[in-house]
């Protein structure tokens, strides 16, 4: 029988067939949950699959696309529910972060990315609480930018200040169920330093920690939220950027 913090636990992770999304469905599965891949490509999720398994994880793949409106999520869930059983554990992860500058932005562009970054996620939320014994705990993944938003990334930034205000709303609305954010800065990766230079430089040199925060100290925070040891906690965001919100930045 699967030990951990997770223990007994379906968690459904979206956009986790890569980056801080995979890392996350990592460590709630080597928590002990039952993880349920989710992403757009299919050849991605069966790796990250088979990587879980290779490692005696608990994991299935599901394919969905979260831009495709309410069938997409409900058939996501359906899918998920039917195979591994009632989703107790949800993160948010997926999301569309297309950068246009503002003044070249059309309105298709923001409602592409509000569809995925906002009304998915909402709407994911929904149907994992009124299912089941309507104790599931949902992690939201929003963003420092939704309280600093960086130049050329008005939609992004303006979904994720939009996901921590649909934090403390859905927490209210979707009781007991509980429901937090964790808001990432930026997160270190291969190669980052080199294909942003001046980024790496500006946020080393701003962000008290003097570093970008890594992929494994952000699903650190959601085990923390997603586990019964935040039993008191719900509509909460979570800042793990670094303290670079807290700091006095100069722009770069």
């Amino acid at each position: 029988m699967a030990s951990g913090r997770l223990a007994g636990d379906v968690a459904l992770v979206t956009g986790a067939h890569g980056g801080v999304g995979l890392v996350i469905a990592e460590r709630l599965a080597r928590e002990g949950a039952v993880v349920a891949v989710h992403g757009r490509n299919r050849a991605a999720i069966e790796s990250a699959v088979d990587r879980f398994r290779n490692a005696g994880l608990v994991a299935s793949g599901f394919a969905a696309d979260l831009s495709a409106g309410a069938q997409a999520c409900g058939d996501l869930i359906a899918s998920v529910e039917a195979e591994l059983g009632p989703i107790s554990v949800l993160v948010n992860n997926a999301a569309d972060q297309t950068l246009t500058p503002l003044r070249e932005e059309a309105v298709d562009a923001w409602q592409a990315i509000f569809e995925v970054n906002v009304v998915a996620v909402a709407e994911l939320c929904r149907l994992v609480a009124c299912a089941g014994d309507g104790l599931a705990r949902m992690v939201l993944i929003g963003s420092v930018e939704g309280l600093s938003p960086f130049p050329g990334h008005a939609a992004y930034a303006a979904s994720k200040a939009a996901v921590q205000s649909l934090t403390a709303s859905l927490a209210t609305e979707l009781a007991p169920a509980r429901i937090n954010a964790v808001l990432p800065g930026l997160i270190d990766r291969e190669g980052l330093a080199a294909m942003w230079p001046a980024g790496w430089d500006w946020w080393c040199a701003t962000a008290p920690l003097g570093r970008p925060v890594l992929a494994e100290e952000v699903a650190a925070a959601v085990l923390f939220l997603a586990s019964h040891e935040s039993s008191g906690i719900t509509g909460a965001s979570l800042v793990v950027d670094g303290g670079w919100s807290s700091s006095a930045r100069a722009p770069w």
